[in-house]
């Protein structure tokens, strides 16, 4: 967990100590940025939700629910450089949440209300990481959401506790094609040179992956930029020995246009890895990375009813 600063008085004289986190520059920065991550909350107004916390060998693990708990639960993870409630915004819109309970944690070591302890991929910590979380949900199985990198967390489960996962429902998922951030390393090399990062210079990096207004998006990967800090993740590509005991149902949805996993290479690599792969979707709406929050894209909404049938279906 961070450590705050407190004030420590040695013979009358005050002395505060410094603030040391893996995850944040600064207190204010913390302060910002659960701010920004309640503010997007409180957006899903018209959505049931709540909030746990359970306890880990690798810290607090901060879980968010939404929908009904009397619908079918689906464990999710999401990607880097974003917030819960923003990143699973598209989901909770599109998905079919009248029959379904989306258990989303903040992943432990990036920006959210978890243990800001880093975990590693190379070690299979998250997926160590994410079976004790089912664990403390009292959750023996589950259909399981991998959201782009956070695909990455739902294969190193589908490793260490493959008998946990139900269905599988992989979007425009990490671990099977190499990942090219440049642009994106260029740009936080330059906050944390200067400091300073404007909106504009926010867009044009983002412009690879969300090549469509989307004003929240854009502010929220700004604040995640100033005021968190950066990690390179070292998500492998995962090899069809490494998930040879996977017997659940697969589903992939990739993009066409997608510049971090390209939606051709994706499909092509997941059906020589997934043993069981029933099912795969190329999108071609032109939006990128970040296409479920395409305003205006009907495919996206033809996707997301495709995605409620395989995670709702009976296994």
């Amino acid at each position: 967990m961070a450590t705050f600063p407190e004030e420590i008085t040695y013979s009358g004289v005050t002395v505060e100590q410094k603030y040391e986190s893996e995850v944040y520059h600064s207190k204010e920065g913390r302060h910002i940025l659960h701010n920004l991550y309640r503010k997007l909350l409180i957006a899903l107004d018209d959505v049931p939700v709540a909030e746990r916390m359970v306890k880990t060998s690798f810290g607090d693990t901060h879980v968010m629910l939404y929908g009904h708990p009397s619908g079918k639960p689906v464990l999710v993870f999401y990607g880097e450089y974003a917030l819960n409630p923003l990143a699973v915004r598209p989901l909770v819109r599109g998905l079919d949440l009248n029959r379904m309970w989306l258990i989303v944690p903040d992943p432990v070591g990036q920006v959210g209300f978890s243990s800001e302890k880093r975990l590693s991929f190379s070690n299979e910590e998250y997926g160590e990481w994410a079976c004790q979380v089912m664990d403390g949900l009292e959750l023996p199985a589950a259909a399981v959401l991998g959201y782009s990198f956070g695909a990455g967390i739902a294969l190193q489960l589908c490793e260490t506790s493959v008998l946990r996962i139900e269905r599988l429902l992989l979007v425009m998922p990490s671990g099977f094609t190499n990942v090219s951030t440049a642009e994106i390393t260029r740009l936080l090399r330059q906050v944390q040179q200067h400091n300073v990062l404007t909106e504009g210079a926010v867009k044009k990096a983002l412009q690879p992956v969300l090549p469509f207004p989307q004003e929240e998006v854009t502010n929220t990967v700004r604040m995640l930029f100033l005021h968190a800090k950066a990690e390179r993740k070292a998500v492998k590509c995962f090899n069809r020995k490494s998930l040879r005991k996977l017997n659940a149902p697969v589903c992939v949805i990739t993009e066409k246009s997608d510049i971090l996993f390209p939606g051709k290479d994706v499909i092509k690599r997941a059906q020589e890895t997934i043993p069981y792969l029933k099912d795969s979707h190329l999108l071609s709406t032109g939006g990128s990375h970040c296409c479920l929050f395409h305003p205006e894209a009907a495919e996206i909404t033809d996707c997301f009813g495709v995605m409620s049938d395989f995670i709702l279906k009976a296994t």
